[in-house]
């Protein structure tokens, strides 16, 4: 069984080579991509959002890729949206 540590660092590596993929994918789009994004609160009123994106691959595959997942404060007010969505593209 594996340590704590060597699962972290491992999780990590796949991260890292997961999102530059994902970035290769993107870069390679020659037209237009979608985003949309879903906003939701927990019980705890711990605010949360997902970015995804939708295109239509090099094959005329309908592709969508989850762009990242991150904390969100209440309110969901359209001017907060705008800066976290803005936030989350940038990482």
């Amino acid at each position: 069984m594996k340590c704590r540590n060597t699962t972290v660092s491992d999780m990590e590596k796949e991260y890292i080579e997961q999102k530059d993929k994902v970035k290769q994918i993107m870069s390679r789009i020659p037209n237009r991509i979608c985003l949309t994004s879903d906003v939701w609160t927990t019980v705890t009123s711990e605010g949360y959002i997902c970015l995804t994106a939708h295109f239509v691959d090099e094959n005329w595959k309908l592709t969508s890729k989850i762009l990242n997942f991150c904390r969100m404060k209440p309110s969901h007010t359209g001017v907060e949206l705008e800066s976290v969505v803005f936030d989350c593209l940038k990482q």
